[in-house]
């Protein structure tokens, strides 16, 4: 029988202690770099939220800021080549262009109030009747001494003052000078008349329409004289420029 060493039971007894420690300190080796790693977790995350909320700010401030401006802060400046900030430049894309224009009111002090009668259209202001026309303002005016007015005006597309340009050189011509009707002299002179302003491309060219009084009556180009019908006067006579009647308004039908 083998005789009992005391040594040899203490061997194993030191191997397992020393192994026990060494396994201590490897559970907290590891239970440490696992708390780092957790705090390095966590603090990444709060990293990514605190940027997300930066993110989430500066978009809300932009949007106020679009919302009471109308318009980016950073648009109205550019750099050159050379790092200088400098104005942007005006957009010439328009330049040049023809612009619309405002529809123009009859003249209050039109030269028919001065003039020596309704048919004493001013050279070089006449219509030609074969030029073309792109619209109309037909305007009434009150001829009567001391209190000469105008008392109304209507605005046409093209349409209507070609036709309307269209009905009078089909008229037949008249001698100004021979009236129609015999009156009495204080209703031989117009109370009222319509002057009619074409747009043509050479500017304003007026045809003036005589309908009241007895002395003449018919449509004055300031060249020709075109007698008085129904046809072009019920084109352009609605509205404020409509009159209510005359000497030789009242002898037709249909206008």
């Amino acid at each position: 029988m083998p005789e009992h060493d005391p040594e040899q039971e203490l061997g194993p007894k030191i191997a397992s202690a020393f192994q026990s420690q060494a396994d201590a300190q490897t559970g907290l080796r590891d239970d440490g770099l696992a708390r780092e790693a957790r705090r390095r977790v966590r603090k990444r995350r709060q990293n990514l939220t605190i940027a997300a909320a930066a993110v989430v700010v500066a978009a809300a401030i932009g949007g106020v800021w679009n919302l009471a401006s109308g318009e980016s802060p950073v648009a109205s400046t550019a750099s050159d080549s050379s790092g200088h900030s400098q104005a942007s430049a005006p957009d010439k894309s328009t330049e040049g262009m023809a612009q619309p224009k405002a529809a123009v009111s009859c003249p209050p002090d039109h030269p028919i109030l001065q003039a020596d009668g309704p048919n004493a259209v001013p050279a070089g202001t006449g219509l030609d009747l074969n030029t073309p026309v792109t619209g109309l303002q037909a305007c009434r005016y009150q001829l009567t001494p001391g209190s000469t007015a105008l008392l109304g005006q209507e605005r046409f597309g093209p349409e209507v003052a070609q036709q309307v340009v269209d009905a009078i050189k089909v008229l037949p011509e008249r001698n100004p000078a021979l009236p129609v009707f015999k009156c009495a002299p204080q209703t031989a002179q117009p109370s009222e008349a319509i002057v009619l302003r074409f747009d043509t491309a050479a500017g304003i060219r007026e045809v003036w329409v005589q309908y009241d009084g007895c002395d003449s009556a018919g449509f004055f180009t300031g060249t020709h004289t075109y007698g008085l019908y129904a046809a072009p006067l019920k084109l352009f006579m609605t509205g404020s420029v409509r009159p209510p009647g005359s000497t030789y308004l009242d002898a037709l039908k249909d206008w």
